[in-house]
């Protein structure tokens, strides 16, 4: 009886740790809280940043599809700023220390990208192959300020 239960436990501690690790539900949260757009889109109509009452800054989500060039570089000095100026926490910008290089039609952009991203999207993607971004949206508040960044969160291999 006892080896019974002990099997029992043990089948049950192991169909409790599959179905955490099934990443379905993760990936279907951030498909409804990012809906689908393309960089063309996002330039001719950039969204506003919006402030919480809190003063939390909650910037809009977006996922799109681009193909990653292979090239990294240190995160400029341009976004930094339009990080701060957005209200991100500096914890928060420190998360984001390389862009990447994408390219979506004939126009190519770096993106800033979550250093966490950074190796597994190394090993995953190679030169001129597509990937679905999850990205928040920087704009300048500022009417002048034309700048708007994509800072990449996650990423599905297409």
């Amino acid at each position: 009886m006892k080896k019974l239960l002990m099997l029992g436990g043990f089948m049950l501690a192991l169909t409790v740790s599959a179905y955490s690790q099934n990443s379905d539900g993760y990936w279907k949260r951030l498909q409804k809280s990012h809906p689908e757009t393309t960089l063309e889109a996002l330039e001719k109509n950039a969204p506003a940043v919006s402030q919480a009452p809190s003063g939390e800054v909650v910037l809009p989500a977006f996922r799109l599809s681009l193909v990653f060039q292979g090239q990294e570089r240190n995160v400029t000095l341009e976004n930094i700023k339009l990080m701060e100026k957005t209200g991100l926490n500096p914890a928060s910008i420190r998360q984001y220390r390389k862009e990447l290089l994408f390219k979506s039609a004939d126009k190519e952009v770096w993106l800033p990208v979550k250093s966490t991203l950074i190796d597994q999207l190394a090993i995953e993607l190679r030169k001129d192959e597509q990937v679905l971004l999850y990205t928040s949206v920087l704009q300048g508040r500022e009417q002048e300020e034309k700048q708007v960044t994509l800072l990449v969160e996650d990423f599905q291999v297409k």
